[in-house]
């Protein structure tokens, strides 16, 4: 499964996942520098990652493409 992560507007530190199609798959949290913890939602494939933490962003999205067999990548629209 490909999954997007877009930051979130909202909440500076926070970035939303979605697969392709859009359907939310949880979010990813910087709770300090280097300490980034994904939050998946209970009915998403990554549940099972929700307590598994990364020192950087990229690491994140490295975790979740190898877990989900897919790619994770940066939302285009990110600035």
């Amino acid at each position: 499964m490909d999954m997007v992560v877009t930051p979130a507007k909202v909440k500076p530190g926070t970035w939303t996942l979605s697969d392709r199609l859009g359907r939310p798959l949880g979010t990813i949290t910087e709770t300090s520098p280097s300490f980034f913890v994904i939050n998946a939602d209970r009915n998403s494939g990554l549940f099972k990652m929700a307590t598994t933490s990364f020192p950087s962003l990229d690491s994140v999205m490295s975790g979740i493409a190898n877990y989900m067999k897919g790619e994770c990548q940066l939302s285009s629209d990110d600035e």
